[in-house]
């Protein structure tokens, strides 16, 4: 390495035989660095003549197989990817307003802090290697470290074991190489662990600016509207690109709006790399265009709640042309959020009040390919093999339900074998809340498989039709017949025990070019919140009374781990909305740790917290469900701003709200 381009990245790697020895090994490592002028700044990143983190640009990227960039007029930049998107005439419908109004928002940088650090095992033998790794895309993980050593895809595996929290910190490639040629020089397995301070240093979510002018006419329909989004994406790409692409892409919101342009840029700093993190370039903007929302109403004298219902999309309409139309009623989450929060009635304390928001994403990943396997064995039980990671958001659980209700199956008799690129049919990556939609599919897919393959084997063995034969409880019934287990209809088939059936199913995303991102959304995930907050002037702390957060699930396949998944997202919200951020000075990261970073604990939950699950068996997964757990998070900064606006007068546009920023605002304006 000859340049260091963030504070914490790899230099050099000690091995030694255990932990003592390694940290007495690091005494003895000894590096010269020579100052160079940095930029840590979205603003410092793009300034006319800003020292460049990447001297040599590139235009393009490639990242799963899909190409990102940037045009030939950003060389000599830092911004390494854009994306634009527009329809109709912009400049016309900004005429045609009776208002224009322009905003521009900030989130800040912050990180994943799953339970479970990056962990890694590699063991080189010859030429063939194994990596155990807490990863989200071992098949990713797997296509680059054989890049990276030269070596044929099947000469790598990747096994993963549970893994203690990922959000999307876990996807591509971290630290496994260092480990894997620590191991190939040694000619030993090696385990990697980092430290908490070591992940901080690893990957973040995309700290973001994002601008947002909007054309009205007077009765509040929106006509016309313009977004510049500035994507932080640190020292290296990553998945900044795609990233990027997502955030403009989503910034228009659940919102009619005939005439719009969008701008994303992807920029290049001196800061820990941003990459894929829950809620995939949506919360930034999700923050900004709700925001944004609230102050139109503000400004026309409208209740925000009758302006976003005057302007919300209706189900089967279209989000861009030759998209996935809405599928849902974006009205019925809304209007259930105004009924908990008692919209209408006034806070009965003062300092008090109530805020509300709904976003939505498309969901699902793009260019989607996911494989499954189900075996049942000849007693009858069953065996899933399944590339989704388990990472606790209860995916085993949940998939083993489908392929239980396929086969009429209690879940007893199955098991979800270790994920291993060795047998494991291919997944792109846990991600983009596409578990229970497109794994899910393959996974029905491969039941079915299993299904059809046992009706014909019983009806050769029972010398019954095929159409005459179900299966209920573990055994396959006859018309005017006895029940006889699946076991003895196997061991019958086959004339032994040594017989399985197997069954095998695929979901792929079919490519389009009339669709502005390359593939239609899989299904769209929308979010609504609301809360209620009170405000101690003397303090500035915000004290949340009430949250209320509503889902779209399509079919619950696991009410439980819905909620669950729906309330978790809603607390990684609040960790953004008011106590997360990663602070620099002088390039330097001063709260690289869990005392100076703040995240919510039980005692920052909210007094009444609620979750709703609105189930219209409206999605494509199986039995009409949907992904879900990134839309809880995407709300509840502008919920909570809006409400604290209501509360007291202040409007905040950028993240966190600590208590200092509404002390000092409140102080402001007793001065004005």
């Amino acid at each position: 390495m000859d340049k260091v381009r963030y504070a914490g990245d790899p230099v050099a790697a000690v091995l030694a035989v255990d932990e003592p020895t390694a940290d007495e090994a690091l005494r003895f490592v000894d590096v010269e660095y020579e100052d160079l002028s940095a930029v840590t700044t979205i603003e410092e990143a793009i300034a006319p003549g800003a020292p460049l983190v990447h001297e040599q640009w590139s235009g393009q990227a490639e990242l799963r197989g899909s190409s990102y960039g940037a045009p030939e007029k950003f060389k000599g930049t830092n911004i390494c990817s854009y994306f634009g998107y527009s329809r109709g005439d912009v400049g016309e419908g900004f005429r045609k307003s009776d208002y224009v109004f322009e905003d521009t928002f900030r989130f800040p940088k912050v990180q994943h802090c799953s339970l479970e650090p990056h962990v890694m095992v590699a063991h080189f033998e010859e030429d063939h290697l194994t990596v155990w790794s807490a990863c989200q895309d071992p098949f990713g993980l797997r296509d680059q470290l054989a890049a990276i050593f030269n070596l044929p895809l099947s000469h790598v595996r990747v096994i993963v074991p549970y893994v203690g929290g990922g959000y999307g910190g876990k996807l591509y490639v971290k630290a496994e190489p260092i480990a894997a040629a620590l191991s190939w020089k040694a000619h030993r397995p090696v385990k990697l662990v980092m430290a908490v301070s070591e992940s901080f240093k690893t990957v973040t979510r995309h700290p973001a600016r994002v601008r947002i002018k909007s054309g009205l006419l007077a009765d509040g329909r929106l006509l016309a509207r313009e977004c510049e989004i500035y994507m932080n994406t640190g020292a290296y790409a990553d998945a900044g690109p795609r990233v990027n692409q997502k955030a403009g892409y989503r910034t228009l919101g659940p919102y009619r709006i005939p005439e719009v342009k969008v701008d994303a840029y992807c920029v290049y700093t001196n800061t820990v790399p941003a990459g894929a993190f829950r809620g995939f370039g949506a919360v930034q903007v999700a923050w900004a265009y709700e925001s944004h929302t609230d102050l139109l109403a503000e400004r026309l004298g409208m209740d925000p709640l009758e302006f976003r219902l005057k302007n919300l999309l209706k189900k089967g309409e279209p989000y861009t042309p030759g998209d996935t139309p809405v599928d849902c009623d974006l009205k019925e989450g809304l209007l259930k959020v105004a009924k908990a929060l008692d919209w209408k009635r006034e806070p009965s304390k003062p300092n008090t009040g109530k805020g509300l928001s709904l976003c939505m994403k498309d969901a699902g990943g793009t260019f989607k390919i996911a494989g499954a396997t189900v075996k049942m064995a000849s007693d009858g039980s069953v065996v899933l093999l399944t590339g989704t990671v388990e990472i606790g958001q209860g995916s085993r659980t949940a998939l083993s339900q489908v392929v239980a209700e396929e086969l009429s199956l209690d879940l007893n008799q199955i098991s979800v074998a270790q994920l291993d690129t060795d047998v494991t049919p291919y997944d792109v990556s846990t991600s983009a809340s596409s578990s229970m939609t497109v794994m899910g599919l393959a996974v029905q897919r491969a039941a079915q498989d299993v299904k059809k393959q046992l009706l014909g084997a019983a009806s050769k063995v029972l010398d019954k039709k095929f159409a005459a034969l179900t299966l209920k409880d573990g055994k396959v019934h006859s018309r005017g017949g006895k029940a006889v287990p699946y076991g003895k209809i196997i061991t019958g088939y086959f004339g032994s025990k040594a017989g399985e059936i197997i069954g095998r199913g695929l979901y792929r995303d079919v490519k389009t070019k009339r669709a502005a991102l390359g593939s239609t959304t899989t299904f769209w995930e929308v979010g609504w919140g609301g809360a209620e907050v009170e405000v101690d002037r003397e303090t500035g702390a915000i004290h949340l009374h009430k949250y209320v957060s509503v889902a779209d699930v399509g079919k619950a396949i696991n009410p439980v781990q819905c909620e669950g998944q729906d309330e978790g997202g809603v607390v990684f919200g609040l960790g953004h909305t008011l106590f997360e951020q990663m602070v620099y000075e002088d390039g330097q990261l001063l709260n690289p740790n869990l005392v100076d970073y703040r995240v919510p604990t039980f005692r920052d939950l909210p007094k009444e917290f609620s979750s709703a699950l609105i189930e219209n068996q409206n999605g494509p997964g199986p039995f009409g469900s949907k992904g879900m757990g990134e839309g809880g998070l995407l709300p509840v900064a502008s919920a909570i701003a809006d409400a604290i606006s209501k509360a007291v007068g202040i409007r905040f546009y950028d993240l966190p709200i600590t208590p200092e920023k509404v002390w000092r605002a409140l102080r402001e304006k007793a001065r004005r």
